[in-house]
């Protein structure tokens, strides 16, 4: 079996038979890693179960007893009769296998720091997550969360299922005959200005929106888990990691809702000019300085490398750096210079927690860059956290000095 741990989930790969031959072996190393982990969830994965006995049922219990909160992910339609008819199914959250999509040949429509855009058929699109940063429970997440968002009227796309693409997963929503704000933009440059701030405009009706406390995930796990994936890279000394968590708990929290991944790729224009947003990976609530983050390093810092706003928005560097200083001009309402300066500079230094596991699988970074760029990233974190003390930095030193990935 292939047991590893995300956070405070372990997840286990159960092999394909499961039966008086080998439950005892099973249970022995299901019961270690429970005891060298800390954990509140545990995830099966019975992609590759093909039969399992009473006597492993009772395995399944024994660890159902001991958590509290236990996922049995792709399970077949026999393995799901099997925990059905035992009533299994009422006392833990069991999920039946995902179907296989293969995005081979479909057009891209967008792109970001989680995953790609596909269009599926004239219906329907797909997104597809980078399974590095994205678990499975993850993606589930926000297929739930994506559910609650719509019943509280946050402008969004239908999910419908989640499904395996490759060696990671996707969800399919409603394609509703649009186009992503990125390729309106494109085809209507004359019209950049009215659509920027349309879509600044929207973020703060999106701002403007609150939940019940705890209703959605803590918008700061997100950064937390950019920092651990950070920390798996091996580039970053424990300092740094350190640093990086303090940074994110100096973010106050919110009910306020949290896109999370909020740029023109991510927006879908409707024939009856709407916008409807259909990445909800990172939805949460919390503090809307976290979604500027997304917004600079997708509209700004890509945009900085040859092809990256083309590749992620489908416009132009210029197009999408105009569309960032409409955007944040009518988000903040000023267009003092001062003003806009000290507001990138601190919205600069906190993207320095979405910057950092880059040097792990950026696509803009080249190999022989990461481990430099980690070098003045961590530099850059350092200088900043001493210099503001143990309070909140309101700016930080500029990143333009970064080095060319």
């Amino acid at each position: 079996m292939r047991i590893t741990t995300e956070g405070d989930v372990l997840t286990i790969e159960l092999v394909s038979r499961i039966n008086s031959g080998n439950v005892g072996e099973v249970e022995a190393e299901i019961m270690a890693a429970l005891d060298a982990a800390d954990v509140s969830r545990v995830v099966f994965d019975a992609s590759n179960l093909v039969y399992i006995s009473s006597a492993g049922l009772r395995v399944i219990m024994k660890v159902l007893k001991r958590v509290g909160n236990v996922t049995l992910m792709e399970a077949s339609p026999e393995v799901y009769n099997v925990f059905e008819m035992t009533g299994l199914t009422q006392m833990m959250d069991v999920r039946r296998a995902m179907r296989t999509v293969s995005v081979d040949g479909l057009p891209m429509i967008g792109a970001g720091a989680n995953g790609k855009v596909y269009r599926l058929d004239e219906e329907r699109i797909i997104k597809t997550y980078n399974p590095i940063s994205n678990p499975p429970e993850k993606i589930m997440r926000e297929k739930q969360t994506a559910r609650q968002a719509f019943i509280a009227g946050v402008p969004s796309a239908l999910s419908f299922d989640v499904v395996r693409v490759g060696d990671g997963y996707g969800i399919v929503y409603e394609m509703i005959d649009s186009l992503t704000l990125g390729e309106v933009i494109a085809r209507n440059p004359d019209r950049l200005e009215e659509y920027a701030t349309r879509m600044a405009n929207l973020l703060k009706q999106l701002h403007a929106t609150e939940f019940a406390p705890g209703t959605l995930p803590d918008a700061r796990e997100s950064l937390h888990t950019w920092v651990d994936i950070a920390e798996r890279s091996g580039y970053y000394a424990a300092d740094v990691i350190d640093a990086a968590h303090k940074l994110v708990d100096s973010i106050p929290p919110r009910n306020t809702f949290v896109h999370g991944d909020f740029h023109p790729g991510n927006i879908m224009v409707t024939s009856d000019d709407e916008f409807l947003l259909i990445d909800m990976g990172d939805a949460s609530q919390g503090d809307p300085l976290i979604d500027m983050l997304a917004s600079y390093q997708i509209m700004r810092v890509i945009a900085d490398h040859p092809g990256g706003a083309e590749r992620y928005m489908g416009l132009s560097s210029e197009q999408s750096i105009r569309v960032w200083d409409t955007f944040v001009r009518t988000y903040y309402g000023t267009s003092d210079p001062a003003q806009l300066e000290a507001i990138e500079r601190r919205v600069r230094f906190y993207m320095i927690l979405r910057s950092m596991p880059g040097v792990t699988f950026s696509e803009v970074i080249a190999q022989d860059k990461r481990k430099s760029y980690a070098d003045f990233l961590s530099k850059v974190l350092l200088e900043g956290m001493a210099h503001r003390g143990q309070g909140m930095p309101d700016a930080a030193p500029p990143v333009d000095a970064a080095p060319r990935m």
